[in-house]
C-alpha cells in the first residue's frame, strides 16, 4: 500500500504562546519529499492543524530531511551491523554500530537543541510579523522575550490567525 499526500514535517522555532514553524511537504509513505509551503502552526487538531501560511523556512526543510536520514541510516546501520556481528565480522560491525549511535544522537539532538527547537527573539519577531500579528501582539511578544522570568509566571494567551 502506498500512502501519499501532504503533511507537516520539520517542527522548529517554537514561540511561547504563539506556535511553531513547520513545513508542509508532499510525501510518499511519510517520506518528506517536496517542500510545498511554510506554516506558523498555532494548534493541532486530530490529524490537522490551524495556523498561518508563511514563507518557507530553510531550517525547517533541512531538519525534516535530516531527521528522516538519521532514522534511515541509523536503522540501516543497526541492521547491517547486526548481520556483520552474527557472521563474526567485528571489524565491519563496530563502525556500523558507531554510525547507528551517531544517528541516534543526531535525532535526539534535533528534538532537544534549543537552536533548532526554539526561535531566537529576532526570529520570533520576524515570524510574528510575517504571520500578520497585530502591533499589540508584537509588543506582548517583545515583552515575553525581554523578561523570561515574568513570562514563566504568567501563561501566554492563545493566538488565532488573522481573518482573511
Amino acid at each position: 500500500m502506498v500512502i501519499f499526500g501532504s503533511r507537516l514535517f520539520g517542527k522548529v522555532d517554537a514561540i511561547p504562546g504563539l506556535g511553531y514553524v513547520a513545513t508542509k511537504f508532499g510525501h510518499i509513505n511519510f517520506v518528506p519529499l517536496i517542500p510545498l509551503e511554510g506554516w506558523l502552526v498555532v494548534a493541532e487538531e486530530g490529524n490537522g492543524w490551524r495556523g498561518q501560511a508563511i514563507g518557507m523556512s530553510g531550517k525547517s526543510v533541512l531538519v525534516a530531511w535530516a531527521r528522516f536520514l538519521f532514522i534511515v541510516v541509523g536503522v540501516g546501520s543497526l541492521l547491517f551491523g547486526s548481520i556483520a556481528f552474527a557472521e563474526h565480522e567485528a571489524g565491519g560491525a563496530i563502525p556500523l554500530g558507531l554510525l547507528a549511535l551517531a544517528c541516534i544522537g543526531g535525532l535526539i539532538t534535533s528534538y532537544k537543541w534549543k537552536w533548532v527547537t526554539h526561535a531566537s527573539p529576532e526570529r520570533a519577531m520576524e515570524i510574528a510579523r510575517e504571520a500578520g500579528i497585530s502591533e499589540e501582539g508584537l509588543r506582548q511578544l517583545h515583552r515575553l522575550y525581554s523578561a523570561p522570568e515574568a513570562a514563566a509566571a504568567a501563561p501566554a494567551q492563545p493566538w488565532s490567525p488573522p481573518e482573511s
